[in-house]
């Protein structure tokens, strides 16, 4: 077994030549710090992640050491679709995958391993279409196929819209809002909810009752009685006589 001699630390002055045996030294310790580092380096994992509607960048990958230590992979970076650990030391892993609207996966591994990982996300629900701009109709048709339940409808006025049954009247109103927004997971049993613009039935006239001589509070609260707001209050004074 060969001994290499103890590093002795050696300061030179400026301008102080360096000898071919302290250039030897230097050019020998940068080798063996090579060495040790080639030696230990942690190794990459590079784990491919197949999710069907999924945005790869909002998926989390992670890996569980024996320790109970977990370390999280770096998101893909287009056009890479791959998830990466850049640096594992060896050993046994859990990989552990989640997204929104999957059901997680895991998967066992020994680092090193110069593989790839594969591994596959089940959705555990739909994902919401856009339905903007659609009318009820259409909207609810594509939420059928989606077998997404609908909650709740309201028009703009903010009155109910029957949902099994909205009536041609309703029919070709448009929606205006969608909740939740498109591409957000929906999960089995949670329900959406629709605003839609007002119909010529639902923008039913109302008679306004006399008004004069009521405070402004009085007047506001028989208005509101009527489902009506009060707008602008604009107050003028008259000169007496």
């Amino acid at each position: 077994m060969i001994f290499e001699p103890p590093f002795i630390k050696k300061l030179a002055n400026p301008g102080e030549p360096v000898t071919a045996q302290a250039w030897n030294d230097l050019v020998n310790g940068l080798g063996q710090v090579h060495t040790f580092l080639e030696n230990t380096e942690a190794t990459a994992l590079r784990v491919q992640v197949s999710a069907s509607g999924a945005d790869l960048t909002q998926v989390r990958v992670s890996a569980l050491r024996a320790d109970g230590i977990a370390f999280d992979a770096v998101p893909p970076l287009p056009p890479s679709t791959q998830h990466m650990f850049p640096g594992l030391r060896p050993g046994s892993y859990t990989l552990q995958v989640s997204a929104a609207g999957f059901q997680p996966a895991s998967a066992s591994v020994t680092v090193p391993d110069p593989a790839v990982q594969a591994l596959a996300l089940t959705p555990s629900g739909a994902f919401m279409p856009a339905v903007f701009g659609l009318t009820l109709a259409e909207a609810l048709a594509a939420l059928a196929n989606r077998q997404i339940a609908v909650a709740r409808v309201l028009d703009i006025t903010g009155s109910d819209v029957p949902v099994a049954n909205p009536g041609s009247e309703f029919a070709g109103a448009r929606v205006l809002m969608q909740l939740p927004l498109e591409g957000s997971a929906v999960p089995v049993g949670q329900q959406v909810q629709l605003v839609i613009s007002a119909t010529l039935a639902a923008q039913a006239s109302v008679e306004i009752p006399p008004l004069t001589g009521l405070t402004l509070a009085e007047a506001q609260k028989a208005l509101e009685g009527l489902g009506l707001v009060l707008g602008t209050v604009v107050t003028k004074q008259t000169r007496a006589l």
